[in-house]
């Protein structure tokens, strides 16, 4: 309740400056680490700081919008044009914004003016749900089981424990990765197991509706935290980003990554984004290292990609249709164990849990991402071929046909 008396007080006395954006900060950033710092423990806690945490992200994005929605429309951007609020909302409102039932616990996120499209009714046939929810929701609801069911599997075949018995440590190296790899996507199904099911609630209640696609069908991907399809067959960092906690996600990129135009540097704001969802997760050096790992992995890609665009004959011969599903079998494989690897900071939490697997492992994943590449990709652009620049015809152009054309 001190959140939402607090985003009543910010939206409503000092809606549209900054000084609103820098305490909605200092109050719900602030009031979340303090609960963090006295109900932490060893183990994971579900206590009140885990629905604070989903609450903060949103009565922060909730600030930041009546901020863009207080500015002239032509100082928006498109995008924050979107979720922009001109009229602050009340106190009850924004309890129930806060408090609604299908996106407190483990989100998803969702801004304000979706909320009130619900709550008017913009998303009703005929004054109720769309009939066309039911079946998406119990569709999403069947997958948020099938995942509990794996994760349950996955819990009593490779707990936690595992990775800090003799039995581990004297497994070869493969072998490791191997079930290091499994204990990751087990354990990653706890997560898509309730964004699954609280999905599927807010689509049963109407929140989830996204209009209709080119053939005229109801969309129920509103509020998706995860897309099953890239989730199990991505294979690249950009399906991973784009797969899970999608709503995170898209608050990350536009409250945070997008407002840091200023810093001059796609790399620089995409690492100060990543550094504050650390700091929201709370104190542990595991995550610090984890988002700092996975920005390491993201620049990776990015320059394996430029080196393709760039060298001659390689973005044809990777477009081949007999080479396409080699790429996406290696993919595959790399993303997984390379981000089962980094996950064990975050999965195992505490670092006299997780320091001696990944020691027994060899810090290989870190060794690979923060040493052995950037130095390989160094050497590669200077060795590999380069593409030569398409010349450009210059043609002298008349007055008459200069006005021709206008």
């Amino acid at each position: 309740m001190i959140a939402t008396f607090a985003a009543y007080a910010i939206t409503n006395f000092l809606p549209g400056t900054p000084v609103s954006v820098a305490l909605a900060h200092i109050i719900f950033l602030g009031h979340l680490l303090i609960g963090y710092w006295f109900m932490e423990t060893a183990q994971y806690d579900i206590t009140w700081t885990t629905p604070m945490c989903i609450m903060t992200l949103r009565y922060i994005g909730l600030v930041m919008d009546i901020y863009d929605g207080q500015k002239p429309k032509d100082k928006v951007k498109p995008e924050m044009m979107k979720t922009a609020i001109p009229n602050p909302p009340g106190l009850l409102e924004i309890a129930a914004y806060g408090y609604f039932f299908a996106g407190t616990f483990v989100g998803p996120q969702f801004s304000l003016a979706r909320f009130r499209s619900f709550v008017n009714g913009e998303y009703l046939e005929n004054g109720e749900v769309r009939q066309s929810s039911i079946m998406v929701s119990i569709r999403r609801f069947v997958a948020g089981v099938v995942y509990c069911v794996l994760n349950q599997w996955g819990a009593v075949w490779v707990p936690d424990s595992y990775f800090n018995s003799q039995e581990f440590f004297n497994l070869p190296f493969l072998w490791k990765v191997i079930w290091n790899t499994i204990w990751f996507r087990a354990t990653m199904y706890r997560y898509a197991m309730a964004w699954c099911i609280t999905e599927g609630a807010a689509i049963l209640a109407g929140l989830g509706y996204n209009g209709k696609n080119e053939k005229g069908e109801d969309q129920w991907d509103g509020v998706r935290d995860l897309n099953i399809m890239k989730f199990e067959l991505g294979s690249d960092y950009n399906s991973v980003v784009e797969s899970f906690n999608c709503g995170t996600n898209t608050f990350a990129k536009n409250h945070i990554f997008k407002r840091l135009r200023w810093l001059g540097n796609k790399y620089l704001s995409h690492l100060t984004t990543l550094i504050y969802l650390a700091v929201w997760h709370g104190y542990h050096l595991g995550y610090f290292i984890l988002f700092f790992y996975e920005f390491t992995t993201v620049v990776a890609q990015e320059q394996l990609y430029s080196l393709i665009k760039r060298t001659p004959g390689a973005p044809e011969f990777f477009a081949k249709p007999f080479v396409r599903p080699f790429t996406w079998l290696f993919g595959r494989i790399t993303i997984n164990i390379s981000m089962a690897f980094g996950f064990l900071t975050f999965g195992l939490l505490k670092k006299e849990i997780w320091w001696a697997p990944v020691k027994s492992m060899y810090f290989w994943g870190f060794l690979a991402y923060f040493i052995f590449w950037p130095s390989l990709y160094q050497i590669l652009l200077r060795v590999l071929p380069r593409k030569g620049k398409t010349p450009v015809k210059h043609q002298a152009v008349t007055k008459e046909e200069e006005k021709k054309e206008l």
